[in-house]
């Protein structure tokens, strides 16, 4: 049976870790003394700015769906659509806007870029803050605009109020 734990480094008077939470204390309580397990083990991640991520993203689309959405032509046909606003594929496209995506080949010769994930197993805290501020940059210049009224402190402020809101 696989399990994620969560272990904080302590002393007593040793260096030991110690489980988190009641969940991962229930699991290390059911091993039998002396039994062994084995594990890849991550520093990890902030969930608080994770949130503070999420809020920033919903902000910013909440905003941008309010906005008026004109029709577009679609490649290579004579077929106009108006586009349906997407929180995922929004959060993804400020990402690859901001700079953190992959380039992806197919078969056909083609390629195209997609969103890095941001899951707390593929991403370092440290290069996540930089994306914090550059999908930031990005949704100041294209949708939370000083334009409409807003500035960088309004949106930190904002995201910060809704995070410890919640």
């Amino acid at each position: 049976m696989a399990v994620a734990l969560q272990l904080v480094r302590s002393y007593q008077p040793q260096p030991v870790l110690l489980p988190v939470s009641a969940n991962d204390e229930a699991f290390v309580l059911k091993l039998k003394p002396g039994q062994v397990i084995s594990g890849e083990f991550r520093k990890a991640r902030n969930a608080l700015f994770h949130r503070k991520f999420m809020k920033l993203c919903r902000i910013a689309y909440d905003v941008f769906e309010q906005l008026p959405q004109a029709p577009v032509r679609m490649a290579g046909s004579n077929q106009w659509v108006t586009p349906q606003p997407d929180f995922n594929e929004f959060r993804y496209w400020a990402m690859v806007k901001a700079g953190f995506y992959d380039v992806v080949g197919y078969p056909d010769g083609r390629v195209r870029v997609r969103a890095k994930s941001v899951s707390f197993v593929n991403m370092e805290q440290v290069e996540f803050e930089k994306v914090y501020s550059a999908v930031l940059d990005v949704v100041l210049r294209y949708v939370l605009s000083p334009q409409r009224g807003w500035s960088r402190e309004q949106v930190d402020q904002l995201v910060d109020r809704l995070v410890n809101f919640d």
